[in-house]
C-alpha cells in the first residue's frame, strides 16, 4: 500500500470504529430503555387486566347469589356484598322496576348514589351514570328489583395507578351514555419535545366485558427520564470526542511517519546529487587540466593548439552546464521558475549552438544538424538562457548516450490557440538514431536518479537531472515536454517553448571601433576576461575594480557602454548604475553636450533573483559567465 494514502487510511479507520462504537453504545442503551419501558408496560397491562378480570368475577357471584336463592332479603345482600366488595372497594345495589334504589351493599353510600343517572334506550337496555364511578347494569331474575347496579370507585383505580411511578397510565371508559377519562399524576408532567421526544415510548390496549356492556381503552406512556438521557447524550460525545482525537492523531502520527520517511528519501537523494555532481563536475575538471598540459606540449605544434582549446572550451561548457543543472533543479524543486523574455536573434542563436557542438562533434565523431523553419522570424521574444540549457541538456544525452552517428535538430514557431488569441510557441525537436531508451530510463522524467541498468547510461558517469529538470522547468513555464522512444530505433523529445513575437524587425549595424566600453567588477580575473574578449571586437575598454574610481572614469571616459557586476563590495550593480545615471543626468544639464550610455548589468544569479531589476527596464541583463555573443546580439537590438 502507497504511504501517500495509509495516514488518511487510519484515520478514516479510527473514525470508522468510533462510529460502531457509538452505533453500539446508542443501541444498548435504546435497547435497555425499550426494556425499561416494556417491563412497566406489561406490569400495567397485567395489572388492569387482573383487576378488570376481578371485577367480572364479584359481578358474576353477585348475578349467581341472586339465582340461587328464591327469595333475597336486604340483610343477606349487605352481609354477602359488603364483605365481598369491601377489598375492591367497589358498591353492588339493587333497582326496582320503577329505578329506585332498592338494596344496598353499603348504605353508607345511600346519599351518594342519590345522584345516579338512568336512561332506557330505544331498545329498552337501561343506561347508568354516576360521577366518579364505573357502572355496570346486570338483569336479574327477581321481580321486584331486576336490575342490578355494580359500581367501581375510581378513586380505588387511581390508587392503585399511582403506584406505578414514572409510566403515565390512561384509563378511557366507554359505557352507557358517556365516556370518562382517568389518568396518574404522571401524566401531568408536559411531554419533552425538540430531542429528548425521541426518548418517549408508548402502547395501549383495549379491555373490554361484553356481557356487561363495559369497555375501556388503556394507554401506557412512558419518557425516559432527562437526566439518563443527558448522561447518554454525554457519553456519546465524549466517545465520539475521544474517536476524533485518536484518528487524527492516528493520521498525524501516519503522516508524521510519511514525513520522516521522505526527509529520509530526500537525504538519500541529496547525497546522491553531490555524489553525482561531485562525478559530474571532475569528469570537465580532469578535462580542462589534461588539455592544459597538452596545451603547454603543444605550443611547439601549432597545428594541435586549435583543437586542444576547442576541447578545454568543450569540457568548460559542460562543467557550466553541470553549475546550471543543479541550480535549475533546486529552482525546479522550490517552485521559483520564471521567464526571463528578451529578443534574440535566432539565426546567430543557432549558429552559437551550432558552434558549441563543434568541438565534441570532431572529438566524438556524431555530427549534429539543426534546421529551421523558413516561418520563423529572424527575432523572437524568448528566455534565451533557458531555452539554451534545454536544448543542451538534450543534445548532450544524445551526444553522450546515443550510440548513433547523428543528431537532428528541427525548429519552427507553432500558433497555439486559446479562449482570446493565438499564442505562439516555439516547437524543438530532437531526434537521434541510437539504440533507445527503456522504460526504467524514461522514468527520469519522474524520478531525477533513476538509470537502466546495463545500459550505456549506467555505464557512463550522470546525474539523471537532464531529462528531470527540462521536464520541470517547461512544466513551470507553461511549456511541454513530450518523449518518445523505443528500442533500437532512437529518442525524440519534443519541446515546446512559450515565445512571443518580437517587435524588433531589424539590428543596428554598429561600428566598434573607438566605441568605448567601462567595466566594473571587483573580480579581476573576471575584468582581465572581459576586456580581452571586448577588446578583441576593437572596443574601447577601462575597467576598475572600485566603485568611486568607477564614477570618476564615468566623467573623464564618457563610455557609450557601462558593464556592471550585480556584486560590488561596497554596493549592488543597480545601486552604482542609478548614481551614474544622476552623475551623467547633472553632467548633461550643466554642458551643453549630448551623450548617450547604455547599461548592462552582469550576474551569476538569474534576472528572477534580482526584484529591483524591474525598476530599471533601460539596464540589459546578461547572465555569468560573459559572452561576447550574447553582448552583441543585445547591443545590436535598438533601445
Amino acid at each position: 500500500m502507497s504511504v501517500k494514502y495509509s495516514a488518511c487510511i487510519n484515520m478514516f479507520s479510527g473514525l470508522w470504529v468510533t462510529i460502531l462504537v457509538l452505533w453500539l453504545t446508542l443501541s444498548h442503551s435504546l435497547y435497555e430503555f425499550d426494556a425499561i419501558y416494556d417491563k412497566k408496560a406489561q406490569a400495567v397491562f397485567t395489572s388492569s387486566r387482573d383487576m378488570f378480570l376481578q371485577h367480572k368475577i364479584m359481578l358474576d357471584a353477585l348475578k349467581s347469589f341472586f339465582h340461587a336463592s328464591s327469595e333475597v332479603t336486604s340483610q343477606e345482600f349487605e352481609i354477602f356484598a359488603k364483605d365481598l366488595l369491601k377489598i375492591k372497594s367497589a358498591v353492588a345495589f339493587t333497582l326496582t322496576p320503577s329505578l329506585e334504589l332498592a338494596y344496598i351493599s353499603d348504605k353508607t353510600m345511600a346519599t351518594e348514589l342519590k345522584q345516579i343517572e338512568l336512561v332506557k334506550n330505544l331498545k329498552g337496555e337501561l343506561k347508568a351514570s354516576l360521577a366518579n364511578y364505573t357502572l355496570a347494569v346486570v338483569a336479574i331474575d327477581e321481580p321486584n328489583m331486576p336490575y342490578l347496579v355494580y359500581a367501581v370507585s375510581h378513586q380505588r383505580i387511581l390508587a392503585r395507578i399511582e403506584q406505578e411511578q414514572g409510566v403515565c397510565i390512561t384509563y378511557q371508559f366507554e359505557q352507557s351514555f358517556e365516556q370518562s377519562l382517568l389518568q396518574n399524576s404522571s401524566c401531568h408532567h408536559k411531554l419533552a419535545s425538540g430531542l429528548f421526544s425521541l426518548f418517549n415510548y408508548s402502547d395501549s390496549q383495549t379491555l373490554a366485558i361484553p356481557e356487561y356492556q363495559t369497555r375501556v381503552s388503556l394507554q401506557v406512556q412512558y419518557q425516559v427520564p432527562q437526566k439518563e438521557v443527558i448522561e447518554l447524550i454525554v457519553i456519546i460525545l465524549l466517545i465520539a470526542a475521544l474517536g476524533i482525537v485518536l484518528s487524527f492523531l492516528l493520521y498525524f502520527k501516519s503522516k508524521n511517519q510519511q514525513i520522516v520517511e521522505q526527509i529520509k528519501l530526500d537525504n538519500r537523494a541529496k547525497l546522491a546529487v553531490l555524489s553525482s555532481i561531485n562525478h559530474e563536475i571532475r569528469t570537465p575538471i580532469n578535462a580542462i587540466l589534461g588539455y592544459s598540459r597538452m596545451l603547454k606540449k603543444a605550443l611547439s605544434q601549432p597545428q594541435e593548439l586549435d583543437k586542444i582549446v576547442d576541447k578545454m572550451a568543450w569540457s568548460a561548457n559542460l562543467l557550466y552546464s553541470v553549475a546550471e543543472n543543479t541550480l535549475n533543479y533546486s529552482k525546479a524543486e522550490a517552485g521559483q521558475l520564471k521567464l526571463n523574455l528578451h529578443s534574440v536573434n535566432l539565426h546567430e542563436y543557432v549558429g552559437n549552438i551550432q558552434d558549441y557542438y563543434r568541438a565534441f562533434s570532431a572529438t566524438s565523431g556524431k555530427r549534429l544538424h539543426i534546421v529551421v523553419s523558413e516561418s520563423l522570424p529572424q527575432f523572437i521574444e524568448l528566455d534565451g538562457t533557458k531555452l539554451f540549457q534545454l536544448m543542451t541538456n538534450i543534445i548532450n544525452n544524445a551526444f553522450k548516450y546515443s550510440t548513433g552517428s547523428e543528431v537532428h535538430c528541427y525548429m519552427d514557431l507553432h500558433l497555439k490557440a486559446n479562449a482570446k488569441n493565438q499564442r505562439p510557441v516555439l516547437r524543438v525537436l530532437i531526434r537521434d538514431f541510437g539504440d533507445g531508451m527503456s522504460k526504467e530510463a524514461q522514468r527520469a522524467l519522474v524520478d531525477p536518479f533513476i538509470h537502466a541498468a546495463n545500459s550505456p547510461i549506467a555505464a557512463t558517469s550522470g546525474m539523471g537531472l537532464g531529462l528531470y529538470t527540462c521536464n520541470r522547468l517547461l512544466e513551470q513555464i507553461g511549456g511541454r515536454f513530450r518523449l518518445r522512444s523505443q528500442k533500437g530505433k532512437g529518442t525524440t523529445v519534443l519541446l515546446h517553448f512559450p515565445c512571443q513575437l518580437s517587435a524588433v524587425k531589424e539590428r543596428l549595424t554598429l561600428q566598434y571601433d573607438q566605441q568605448k566600453v567601462m567595466i566594473i567588477d571587483d573580480n579581476l580575473f573576471n575584468l582581465e576576461i572581459c576586456r580581452a574578449m571586448l577588446e578583441h571586437y576593437h572596443f574601447q575598454t577601462f575597467s576598475t575594480d572600485n566603485t568611486e574610481q568607477a564614477l570618476k572614469m564615468l566623467v573623464n571616459h564618457l563610455p557609450q557602454i557601462v558593464i556592471v557586476d550585480y556584486r560590488l563590495q561596497d554596493m549592488n550593480g543597480l545601486q552604482l548604475v542609478r548614481q551614474m545615471q544622476q552623475v551623467l543626468k547633472n553632467l548633461v544639464s550643466d554642458n551643453p553636450i549630448e551623450h548617450h550610455c547604455r547599461f548592462f548589468l552582469l550576474s551569476a544569479n538569474d534576472c528572477d533573483d534580482i526584484p529591483e531589476l524591474a525598476s530599471f527596464p533601460e539596464v540589459h541583463f546578461m547572465q555569468k559567465p560573459f559572452s561576447a555573443e550574447v553582448f552583441l546580439s543585445k547591443l545590436a537590438i535598438k533601445d
